[in-house]
């Protein structure tokens, strides 16, 4: 629930809180297999965009994302039937959401993959520098030629097939073309040694143009929707932080859903290493403008900001939906709910251009738990969503 000192400042009486299981996988529709193509942490859940632009949008209307992540809220848009907008500060999540939203069909990708060269030789001192943990030593002769090869023709199959490439690089299974490793973030080769010794195992040789079909074929499963096609040429995507708006005009959006940073966030270059090496982005490109703060004052300023320019392109009427998550500023410290850490800047200096009028908290309906592990994965399934309407 919401802190008392929160409450009192929302006097509305259209104010609520509502707690519940807002949606389930079997009263809503699958969210699309191209949400899934590349995931990362921390990023909007499908779910929680499905859920967000049936609800406060119709078909036509313009969604934005000011927080665009690896695309899912535009990807949802798309798919739904509404029109894209989105940015973010970081081109490489900028590049996976262009990839995702503007796929190549199965056939596409296999002719391609057909007339790629990845024999290529490569030395061997490239392949000790930071790679020889993860990958054997043809396996990564294979990575790099299909790298080199992408960069050589960047059009948007190469793009697609670069996304799907992404999703590959490391992970827990001989699907992927690492080791043994994490699927979701890059370990440092340091922690990649530890892992190794410790299961005792060694890079073997994995194929790269088989996994990478496999992976294509699982991503468009669903196929491309023609609405996803129309929709997509309307549609605007661009390198912005989120209190620069400039691509989208006064009054343009219907609805914003986004999942902002949380206070103490790590930069992508420390945990998305090997998929920015594979993309060609330098580190400090990628993460010199994210949102790192450090504490709940410097968060609640860049939120101010934020949803002052967000203001801005939302239309009289339209909603803008906040997924935001509980906070610990260390370990063991007590938790924060950044809904409530919001609200008063809301109602006290953005009131002329916001009403808070709910808090959504999604708790779904779990089985009872047995043990720790799963009651905390029951746990990281729980949503808070603010949810503020322009005036």
């Amino acid at each position: 629930m919401v802190s008392k000192s929160a409450l009192k400042l929302v006097e509305r009486p259209s104010f609520f809180v509502d707690e519940g299981a807002h949606w389930t996988t079997e009263s809503s529709r699958p969210c699309h297999s191209l949400h899934y193509a590349l995931s990362y942490p921390q990023q909007t859940s499908p779910e929680v965009a499905a859920f967000s632009i049936a609800r406060f949008s119709k078909r036509g209307d313009v969604v934005l994302d000011p927080f665009l992540g690896s695309g899912t809220t535009a990807l949802e848009a798309l798919v739904a039937g509404r029109i894209a907008f989105g940015s973010d500060v970081n081109p490489f999540f900028v590049k996976v959401a262009r990839a995702k939203l503007q796929p190549a069909d199965i056939t596409e990708v296999t002719l391609r993959l057909q007339l790629l060269n990845v024999k290529r030789p490569v030395a061997v001192e490239t392949y000790r520098n930071g790679f020889s943990s993860f990958y054997d030593i043809d396996t990564f002769r294979e990575i790099l030629s299909l790298k080199e090869n992408l960069r050589e023709r960047e059009d948007r199959v190469s793009r697609f097939i670069e996304l799907v490439a992404l999703s590959l690089l490391h992970g827990h299974s001989a699907g992927y073309f690492s080791v043994y490793s994490m699927p979701h973030m890059s370990l440092s080769p340091d922690e990649q040694e530890r892992i190794n010794r410790k299961r005792a195992q060694s890079p073997e040789y994995r194929a790269v143009i088989p996994r990478l079909l496999r992976r294509a074929a699982m991503a468009l499963r669903d196929g491309v929707p023609s609405v996803m096609v129309q929709q997509e040429r309307q549609s605007r995507i661009a390198v912005r932080d989120s209190r620069d708006l400039s691509y989208a005009p006064s009054g343009s959006v219907n609805l914003v859903v986004t999942s902002p940073p949380h206070p103490g966030a790590r930069r992508t270059s420390v945990d998305q290493w090997l998929r920015l090496w594979f993309s060609g982005i330098e580190p400090q490109i990628a993460s010199g403008g994210e949102a790192t703060h450090s504490d709940l004052s410097e968060w609640r300023v860049f939120m101010n900001e934020t949803l002052l320019e967000l203001a801005r392109v939302t239309r009289s009427g339209g909603r803008c939906v906040l997924d935001l998550r509980e906070l610990q500023a260390r370990p063991g410290s007590p938790t924060i709910r950044a809904d409530e850490e919001l609200l008063p800047v809301v109602e006290k200096e953005l009131s002329r251009f916001w009403d808070a009028e709910c808090i959504l908290v999604h708790q779904p309906k779990v089985p009872r738990v047995q043990n720790q592990l799963k009651a905390r994965t029951a746990e990281a399934q729980s949503h808070r969503l603010l949810v503020l309407r322009r005036r």
